[in-house]
């Protein structure tokens, strides 16, 4: 999924068509249930979310690495809690092994491929994937983004909620938005 969301913005290459089916990838799976959202929530703060948390409500989206959930602070704030999926940094230690040898593949079965990299493509998206586990770097990345658009103030993006933030759970205030995929959204 991770792949087909990282070709999807190649449009150039791949065609407009083959990268807006690729588009569909991106908010579409399953949830997986809020008291396994919960625990893993917990278990990475390393507190019980009541002490942080007033409500904590069902997901409003689910991707392929994590989901989130809309939740109050005990400040009575809206706030975004994104919690990663269970078992996801086994599957895509899976998958960017199966990436590393398609890479390979086609740069040898297919020499015309070779000019677009393959293996430097999958070793990009394998760090990027690694990354992304680890909901900290999110967090630091969003902080300053925050903090750069502020200072303008024709811009907003959301604050970072420290005290909910871990490893597998990263929590910013409530931003309302538009898919940017949606052009008559937009």
């Amino acid at each position: 999924i991770k792949l087909g969301q990282v070709l999807e913005t190649r449009a150039d290459i791949f065609g407009r068509d083959f990268a807006e089916d690729l588009g569909r990838l991106k908010d579409r799976l399953a949830p997986f249930p809020i008291e396994v959202a919960r625990a893993e929530a917990a278990r990475s703060l390393g507190r019980p979310l009541e002490s942080l948390f007033a409500s904590f409500e069902p997901p409003v989206a689910a991707a392929s690495i994590a989901q989130a959930h809309p939740a109050r602070l005990l400040d009575g704030r809206k706030v975004a809690v994104k919690v990663l999926r269970p078992g996801v940094e086994r599957r895509i230690t899976g998958d960017i092994g199966a990436l590393a040898l398609a890479a390979r593949l086609a740069e040898r079965l297919g020499p015309a491929a070779r000019r677009l990299e393959p293996q430097a493509l999958a070793a990009t998206v394998a760090r990027s994937l690694q990354l992304e586990l680890d909901l900290r770097f999110e967090a630091a990345g969003a902080s300053e983004l925050s903090e750069v658009m502020g200072r303008d103030g024709y811009m907003h993006a959301p604050e970072v909620v420290w005290d909910g933030v871990g490893k597998r759970v990263l929590t910013l205030t409530w931003a309302k938005g538009l898919p940017l995929s949606d052009p008559a959204a937009l």
